[in-house]
Parts: C-alpha cells; structure tokens; sequence
C-alpha cells in the first residue's frame, strides 16, 4: 500500500504524544502511616524520602509528576490515587512541569492527563514523538470519532472490526490481502504499546479515553476530510 503525505490539505501532522503503556502501577512511594528517617511521614511536604533528598514536593505529587514525564499519561480509572494526588497538587505539579518546558493537559471528563511541549517559539522540544503511517492515522481517527459518539465513553474493538473499516484504503492502495494484513498487524500492535488500545479478551482492545483530547480539533479536521476524500475516490 502506498502511503501518502500525513501533513493533509492544512499542513497538520497527527501524531501519538508518547510511546509506551498508561503510567499506572510501576513505582510506589512508602507505605502510609510510616516515618522516614527525618521522622516525618513521606505524605508530608518537605519529607525526605531518600538520603540527600532535596525534594519539596509530598511523596504523592512527586509520584503523579513522575508518572506524567514518563507518559503516555495518567488515567483515573487505572491509577485513581495517583490521578487524586494529581488534582489536589494541579497548580504546583504545572510549575514544575513548566519548568522542563512542559504543559499539562487535564481532561476531568474523561479524566485522563498528559504532557505535551509548550508552544513557545524558541522551546525546546521535549516530548519524543513518533510519526504515524496512513493506517495508523486512518485508525485513530475512526476510533476517536467511536469514542465521540459513545453514550459512555467507553468502546471496545477488534481487529477484525479495524480491518473492516480500513479495507477501503487497502483496495485504494491495491496491495494484496496479506500485505494489508500484516501491515494492519503492525499499526494494532503500535496502538497497544503506545496505550491507546487496553487488550481485552481475545483480539478485543479498549480504546483510551485519551484519545479524546491528545490531538488538536484543527489537526483532526484537516485529516478527516482527507481521509473522507480518499475513502470517496476508492470507491
């Protein structure tokens, strides 16, 4: 399959933000209710929680900046104490995460967060970004457009289902069957490890609420009605 310019007819490019899974699980601060060695306990701001600590931040905000520089982002539902611990330390959370040149992005909808480049003209770029194929941008919009239309916020999908909808650009491209199977193969496996698709049971993934917010409204339009007019001369 052929794949064409990604930039679209507005000059946007769509990409994932990280690689990688939801930043859930993984590191833990001290159990509750047990002093460091300064003897405050590790909640308190200030505590040392290591020799030659020079931390100001509690142990729980600490963990919920952490858990968003590693990325892809930080979700209520997978990791409700650390989201908790986000929401009550927001405002100094954002101080720190601006000072790396870094800007915060709350959803409390789908409470989802994540961290995204500032957009200054002379910043550095800090978030790793990686470039997607037509059919991984192709998917990402069909599932964000299932999320959107979902009473619930909640879907779930297949791969026979992503393939479903994605044939008519494997007849646009002319390309075998087995070349569109491997590469639709490629693009589910991406979307799992960058966290956008949670496996379920058999080829069932759910799709993250982030998908709602990481990219921007403009970048979605400009893409949707090229892919809309692809789809239209395929057929």
């Amino acid at each position: 399959m052929t794949e064409p310019d990604l930039t679209g007819p507005a000059g946007t490019d769509l990409r994932t933000a990280r690689p990688g899974r939801p930043a859930s699980g993984g590191a833990s601060s001290a159990p509750s209710g047990t002093a460091n060695a300064t003897g405050q306990e590790p909640g308190e701001a200030g505590a040392r929680l290591w020799p030659d600590d020079h931390g100001t931040l509690p142990a729980p905000a600490r963990l919920a900046l952490a858990r968003l520089v590693r990325g892809p982002y930080l979700a209520a539902e997978s990791d409700p104490d650390t989201w908790h611990a986000l929401l009550t330390n927001e405002d100094v959370v954002r101080e720190r995460l601006a000072d790396l040149y870094l800007d915060l992005v709350v959803d409390a909808d789908a409470q989802v967060a994540f961290v995204r480049d500032v957009p200054a003209p002379d910043a550095p770029q800090v978030v790793r970004e990686v470039a997607l194929t037509f059919l991984d941008t192709a998917l990402l919009l069909h599932l964000r457009g299932l999320l959107l239309d979902s009473a619930d916020g909640r879907v779930a999908v297949s791969r026979d289902e992503a393939a479903d909808h994605l044939g008519v650009y494997r007849r646009r491209g002319g390309g075998s069957p087995m070349d569109f199977s491997r590469q639709l193969d490629a693009t589910w496996a991406r979307l799992i490890e960058s966290g956008i698709l949670e496996p379920l049971s058999g080829d069932r993934c759910m799709v993250s609420p982030v998908l709602r917010t990481v990219f921007g409204a403009d970048q979605v339009a400009a893409l949707s009605a090229e892919y809309a007019r692809l789809a239209k001369e395929s057929a």
